[in-house]
């Protein structure tokens, strides 16, 4: 018998960090072999060079120093650089775009250039989405071209020899490919691909706008200058917006080189990147609306507008889940760190340590946040819906007259905003000064200590506020509808988009606000709570505005009195605007200030570069007019506060970074599936068994305790093979299907591939290498001809009800059954004395590490000084957790309390006192 990989023995003592493979920088650095040829040679082919040492490293750990390239206007365009066959593929498809343009009378230009367009943008947006999306997560491409041996001289010798000339054209005579990894020789390929559907996307855009050119129109000279000046201004930005963008990202970012490699440089993220978040999906795309002023088209306009929704869409659906994946940090969702290490203020030694964990599930029971975590058994909750009903009762039941009606919706909108910016701006001001809210609680109500107190004031404060926030837009989006008049000027399009543009990125700027703030800094928790750790936090939408409330805080109101048309709505919108501006200025200036002093950053990213712009030469005879503006809004900032006061404290978001989690596993099984190739398969080759635990000594397993599982394969198995464990009650009483045993019963999830690193859920990604079994523990037994695996079913990967059970060998991604285990039972401890804190301890602390099994190793920055302190990852560790309570000691909690708790002897406690109540 042959050894093929590591053997069952190391695969229960290794349970650390799995090593990455030592990099060889050597053999795969093709800068250390000198190229052949001589210096005129060099000359004449372009050797690639490298500026500077910039080192890459692919998934697998292997060190490579990145090849510099052009970039693709001097690529394609350049006419002394020679050109690939995609290259002249590309310029043959602008040059026909430019021909059928001048050949096509306009309105075929019109059909033509916006069909033409919206194939570009959808293959843009959708097609390169879709396969950059399994690259990031699978690295699709990469093996696309390994599975079909385009790399490989032997496999492919025509497509080798193609790319080989490619290679050679694109980056020079001296270019090995044999030397760098296949990660970036497919990285080089893909960016042609880019290339082409990029260049034709603009072209045809370009074109499609220019089929729409109009001229004067019906709205004289002076708004026709405007339009195209505005216009032009537009396209200048844009082009220095994606000129700035790619000398800060480089080639490597621009065609998104971190799906195939990592770049190991470090990359200063100023210019344009202090000025706008994501600015090539947000103020990249600018350029659009500056065409579509220069045409005066609202075919133009409402096209941008689609095409820009559809590269945000890209944005949200893929660069972002992405930057996730490749820089994100991985955070607990629960773990008990304390914050006095990091606090500057010294403490008294007998002072009790502070936890943010569990200050903020103290603090935070999944208040509203708007119409977020509704749950009518609360009082506070049922009041938000009988106050939302209030206010929309009298516009559907009442029958009064218009003006009436106008008259009480004005009415009540600027009583609900002046009570939501003045009553409760007083308030928060008083309390920030006096604590009076606290002071009020304190002296109505009675209190074992005073931060019984303080939360109770805290508690009430975050429902008056939400209830009052979401009655103020409430409020005013039924007085703009009572008011709402029928525009018939020709701007009424113009009125509608800006309208419904103005709510949403209100809708934008909230989210955003919210990601940055957490539901602490939303609900002005340090207001209130001295105890929770404050840190100025100066990312997301706050890296580039202090405030973005002073900016955008009003824009879906002014939206709506767009829409509306009357000047009702739009005196309201100004009132509550002006009132919200002093609600800054007033009440969380003095705060901001108070709390964190010199802390406050003075300018923003967009006022810097305002500011840099401003120093320039080119607008030195501006100065004395944008002196003049300051001094103005000094003196007016005078009356409402300081104007730049900045905005409320940016506090560590706990509860955003614990909502970034894995998603759960899709099913493996859906439909049942069959093959007919499992008729020529010797059957008695396969073989299938859990190995006996090593606490009962037999096939009976805890629940949650991992099971090992020995199975045996032919030599020529698919490695599309899988295993399922299925409960024996839930099974067919007749699964036959012909002679074969078929399974008709869905894994849920509780399966795995023979080969498991080749899987992504419920999809074989084709690899037709690597190791079998978990962790690569498998040999071939070459007298039989047979394959002998391990795999460990453990986590998530397993059943959490106690049962009988039987393992399942499928062939070939189907559901015919190759072998079929001995059944074998899960159970679970129960204590003898249900009120027994030892036995509800221990039985409970079993659960606890079998479920936290899978857990990734220990990180200094999440330990805890409590051994019973628990560290959770995942949202299927808490569930598994919960499940585990359920079975054991019949007490029903919900993941969300297991993670409030985190805590094995908390969790103890708070069974025992469950399991009380329940006996009553």
């Amino acid at each position: 018998m042959t050894t093929h990989s590591s053997s069952f023995d190391e695969l229960h003592a290794t349970d650390g960090i799995r090593r990455r493979p030592a990099a060889n920088v050597k053999a795969n650095d093709p800068t250390n072999a000198t190229p052949g040829g001589t210096d005129k040679d060099e000359k004449r082919d372009e050797a690639p060079r490298t500026t500077e040492l910039v080192l890459g490293r692919t998934p697998d750990g292997q060190l490579f120093r990145v090849v510099e390239t052009r970039d693709m206007v001097k690529s394609v365009f350049h006419p002394q650089h020679p050109k690939t066959l995609l290259d002249l593929v590309l310029l043959g498809l602008l040059l026909c775009q430019v021909f059928l343009y001048c050949i096509l009378t306009r309105e075929q230009a019109q059909t033509f250039f916006l069909v033409y367009f919206a194939i570009w943008r959808i293959t843009y947006n959708g097609g390169l989405g879709y396969i950059l999306t399994k690259q990031s997560q699978t690295r699709w491409i990469v093996r696309f071209v390994e599975r079909r041996g385009w790399l490989d001289a032997k496999k492919a010798p025509r497509m080798h020899a193609w790319i080989h000339s490619f290679y050679k054209t694109k980056l020079g005579a001296a270019y090995d490919m044999t030397c760098m990894p296949n990660e970036f020789n497919v990285w080089i390929l893909f960016r042609s691909l880019v290339d082409v559907i990029l260049l034709n996307d603009v072209t045809a855009y370009a074109l499609f706008s220019l089929s729409h050119v109009q001229g004067l129109g019906n709205y004289g000279m002076l708004l026709f200058v405007v339009r195209w000046c505005i216009g032009l201004l537009l396209l200048a930005f844009n082009a220095w917006v994606k000129l700035d963008a790619h000398r800060v990202v480089k080639d490597y970012a621009w065609y998104w080189g971190d799906c195939f490699f990592l770049c190991l440089q470090n990359l200063k993220f100023d210019g344009v990147y202090e000025v706008a978040p994501d600015p090539m999906y947000s103020i990249g795309y600018i350029g659009y609306y500056g065409l579509s002023l220069l045409t005066g088209s609202y075919m133009v306009f409402f096209v941008s507008l689609a095409a820009h929704a559809l590269q945000l869409l890209f944005l949200v659906a893929f660069e972002n889940p992405h930057m996730d994946r490749v820089y994100g940090e991985r955070v607990p969702i629960a773990a008990r760190v304390s914050e006095q290490e990091h606090s500057t203020k010294a403490t008294p030694p007998d002072a009790p340590r502070t936890n943010a964990h569990d200050l903020h599930h103290r603090l935070f029971h999944g208040d509203n946040v708007i119409f977020s975590h509704m749950d009518l058994f609360r009082s506070s909750d049922f009041l938000l819906v009988l106050c939302v009903a209030y206010a929309v009762a009298p516009v559907v039941l009442v029958h009064c007259s218009h003006t009436t009606l106008l008259v009480i919706s004005v009415a009540h909108a600027l009583a609900w905003r002046l009570f939501h910016t003045f009553g409760l701006g007083l308030a928060l001001r008083w309390q920030s000064e006096q604590r009076w809210v606290v002071h009020h609680f304190l002296k109505h109500y009675h209190f074992e200590d005073g931060d019984a107190a303080v939360k109770e004031a805290f508690t009430n404060w975050k429902a008056i506020y939400n209830t009052s926030l979401i009655m103020t837009y409430t409020s005013f989006a039924l007085m703009s509808l009572c008011s709402y008049m029928t525009w018939t000027d020709e701007l009424y399009k113009l009125r509608y988009v800006l309208g419904v543009l103005l709510i949403l990125l209100h809708i934008w700027s909230a989210r955003s606000s919210y990601r940055v703030l957490g539901p602490f800094g939303w609900l002005y928790g340090d207001f209130y709570i001295d105890a929770y750790p404050k840190r100025l936090s100066y990312t997301g939408i706050y890296r580039f505005l202090n405030n973005p409330e002073r900016s955008m805080g009003s824009a879906a109101i002014f939206g709506m009195a767009l829409l509306s048309g009357s000047l009702s709505a739009i005196v309201v919108a100004a009132i509550s605007h002006m009132s919200h501006w002093w609600f800054l200025s007033c009440v969380e200036g003095p705060h901001m200030r108070r709390v964190y002093g010199a802390d406050v950053r003075k300018d923003s990213g967009v006022t810097k570069q305002l500011k840099q712009l401003g120093r320039s030469q080119w607008l030195s005879v501006a100065q004395p007019s944008v002196h003049e503006l300051e001094n103005a809004l000094k003196k007016a900032q005078g009356l409402m506060g300081q104007f730049f006061d900045k905005s409320r404290p940016h506090m560590e978001h706990i509860v955003d970074q614990a909502r970034t989690l894995l998603q759960q596993k899709t099913e493996h099984i859906l439909t049942m599936r069959t093959g007919d190739s499992v008729r020529d398969i010797d059957q008695a080759k396969y073989h299938v068994s859990p190995i006996a635990s090593k606490h009962t000594k037999e096939q009976r397993f805890h629940i949650g305790e991992p099971i090992v599982t020995q199975w045996a394969a032919a030599h020529n198995h698919s490695r599309r093979d899988w295993i399922g464990i299925y409960p024996v009650e839930a099974l067919d009483t007749d699964e036959r299907h012909g002679h074969m045993l078929v399974t008709r019963t869905r894994s849920r999830g509780k399966w795995l591939g023979i080969a498991e690193a080749e899987w992504d859920g419920p999809v074989h990604l084709g690899t037709e290498q690597g190791s079998l079994g978990t962790k690569g523990v498998s040999n071939v037994d070459m007298d039989k001809r047979q394959v002998h695996g391990v795999s460990v079913f453990q986590g998530s990967r397993l059943p959490w009800t106690p049962g009988t059970y039987e393992m399942r060998y499928h062939h070939d991604n189907t559901h015919d059954v190759l072998a079929r285990s001995e059944r074998f039972t899960i159970y679970v401890d129960t204590p003898a004395d249900p009120m027994s804190f030892d036995e509800t301890y221990m039985i409970l602390a079993k659960i606890v590490r079998f479920a936290l099994v899978d857990s990734s190793p220990a990180i200094d920055a999440y330990e805890s000084a409590d051994k019973d302190d628990l560290t959770l990852w995942t949202q299927d560790q808490a569930k598994n957790i919960a499940e585990g309570i359920k079975q054991a000691f019949h007490v029903d909690f919900s993941k969300d309390v297991i993670v409030a708790c985190a805590n094995t002897t908390i969790l103890t406690k708070d069974i025992l006192t469950a399991r009380a109540l329940l006996a009553r």
